[in-house]
């Protein structure tokens, strides 16, 4: 089994509307890549009007979001849903994320400079979003552990 010691966080690129584009995500991932699941971990999307942790892949499970680097047998992965590259992620979603990373990095004694952009390894890509504040979730999950 996988023992994380990193978390990459990713968008879907998708605008986040009202429907639950999680499961869109999984039948991509099972169906157009062949993949046995979801390639992530978790997901944070809206649902109706409230912001949601949604499973994904097993957290002892290798995931199929970072192939760069091998980073996949060694990281949890995180998928946003939405496009972050022109607009910040909404503040509720923000603050899931934020709640979730911390309940990670307890649970595996992952370092909070150890919560990285996907684009940090796959460079050919602004993942998760040129306006996503990577530095800003660093400093809080650190704010939060401390």
């Amino acid at each position: 089994t996988m023992k994380p010691k990193y978390i990459i966080i990713h968008h879907s690129l998708t605008k986040d509307g009202k429907t639950v584009d999680w499961e869109a995500i999984r039948r991509y991932h099972i169906n157009e890549r062949g993949w046995k699941d979801i390639g992530y971990h978790y997901g944070i999307e809206r649902v109706g009007d409230e912001y949601v942790i949604l499973p994904g892949r097993a957290e002892n499970e290798v995931g199929a979001h970072t192939k760069e680097q091998k980073m996949n047998f060694q990281s949890l992965g995180i998928c946003v849903v939405g496009n972050y590259d022109n607009e910040r992620p909404p503040e509720r979603a923000f603050k899931l994320l934020i709640d979730l990373c911390v309940r990670l990095c307890r649970k595996y004694d992952i370092p909070p400079g150890n919560i990285k952009a996907h684009h940090d390894y796959a460079s050919y890509k602004t993942c998760p979003g040129k306006m996503f504040p990577m530095a800003e979730l660093r400093e809080e999950v650190a704010k939060l552990l401390a």
